[in-house]
């Protein structure tokens, strides 16, 4: 007789409903396990990204205010730069000469929050004035913040 006709040494194709049920389940529970952390990663990278295109539109304005060549006579030789929530609870940036609006400008994404306001102002003989001179940005939950710091004296802006 042949031993492998009654299951001692039966070599049978494919898995068990069981067995397949078991990988399913151990798959689940790793997937189930790592989404909060890439979730989390995923959170800190995006306030990363917020605060450095915050710092490069700063630093955008200053080149601007710097290159200034004065020739277009009655406009303001002034360039303010604002950063503030709208309506909505999201932060938008935007850059003004004179009494238009011009770039840089834009939004940060819906998940970032600002905390106060940015209002700073620029010209090409001095660093810039303003009454802050940080915004502190945060996750929505607040578990992250990156704060986006300008030193008017010397015009380095700095993420930390």
């Amino acid at each position: 007789m042949d031993g492998r006709k009654y299951g001692v040494l039966s070599c049978r194709p494919g898995f068990l409903l069981a067995e397949a049920l078991v990988i399913l389940f151990l798959v689940s529970l790793a997937g189930a396990l790592t989404f909060p952390s890439i979730r989390s990663w995923q959170e800190e990278k995006e306030l990363d990204l917020a605060a450095e295109t915050l710092a490069a539109a700063i630093r955008q304005v200053q080149v601007l205010s710097r290159n200034d060549t004065g020739r277009y006579g009655n406009t303001a030789n002034e360039y303010y730069f604002f950063c503030l929530p709208d309506d909505r609870g999201e932060v938008i940036y935007y850059t003004r000469r004179g009494v238009s609006r011009m770039e840089p400008e834009g939004r940060l994404p819906a998940s970032i929050r600002l905390s106060g306001r940015l209002e700073l102002a620029f010209r090409k003989d001095f660093a810039g004035d303003g009454e802050t001179y940080s915004a502190v940005l945060t996750t929505r939950d607040g578990k992250y913040k990156r704060q986006v710091t300008v030193a008017m004296y010397t015009g380095r802006v700095r993420v930390n």
